[in-house]
């Protein structure tokens, strides 16, 4: 059981970093060309839109089952619909600076679009992927999963969490921790990459800071006034 949860483990977080990775790049430069450029983001982001109509897994499913069973399709169809929500996060960002003085000012004295987009919607557009890396990180973490359970794309000789818990369905009476352990490991894997995405928001978003400030304080107001009443 610990050797199957170790390459298991391997397999759902390898992919996924590897999904990740992949879906952060092509994200990112989707977003930031189309929050910049208004003709390219009436076109691609009315794709993206389609794209995000679809449940995710659905839309894995089929592009698996296109591409047929093995761990390129599954890369393939994982990173295509991280991609949406990271060039949809991307181009907010990247419209919000777009309209800042400072871009106005670079585009009145003539400065070029790719120096405007270098030097000041890429760096500001990047804080928003950490958060976003993680939430889908996460959520490949639980599509591997399924798919495995399904039996779809990862092929039967690679092990995965998935697997272990279809096969389980078979033992559950006599050996129960066949699907236990698995399903441990997703949970806490998900958890926390869900609490680490929810940490780095709150960390990186001064409005959060301050009311998480507040809110100390006002705890710390009462307690020190129950204890002025005793």
């Amino acid at each position: 059981m610990w050797t199957m949860l170790l390459f298991g483990a391997q397999t759902a977080l390898g992919i996924s970093a590897l999904c990740t990775v992949l879906a952060i790049v092509i994200g990112y430069l989707i977003g930031i060309i189309c929050g910049y450029f208004p003709k390219v983001d009436a076109v691609v982001m009315r794709i993206i839109d389609g794209m995000m109509s679809f449940p995710n897994i659905i839309l894995v499913m089929s592009l698996v089952g296109v591409l047929g069973r093995g761990v390129g399709p599954v890369v393939f169809g994982l990173t295509v619909v991280l991609i949406p929500p990271i060039a949809r996060v991307v181009r907010s960002a990247s419209l919000s600076v777009k309209s800042t003085a400072m871009v106005e000012s670079a585009r009145a004295m003539g400065a070029k679009d790719s120096w405007i987009l270098s030097k000041y919607v890429a760096p500001e557009a990047v804080s928003v992927l950490i958060v976003q890396a993680t939430m889908g990180f996460a959520a490949t973490v639980l599509s591997i999963a399924a798919l495995s359970f399904l039996g779809i794309g990862i092929p039967p000789e690679v092990p995965s969490w998935g697997a272990s818990l279809s096969a389980a369905q078979k033992y559950i009476a006599v050996a129960w921790w066949i699907g236990v352990f698995p399903g441990v490991a997703i949970l806490v894997t998900v958890l926390g990459l869900i609490l680490l995405g929810d940490g780095l928001r709150d960390s990186m978003d001064p409005r959060a800071r301050r009311i998480a400030g507040l809110a100390k304080l006002k705890t710390l107001v009462k307690v020190a006034a129950k204890e002025g009443q005793h």
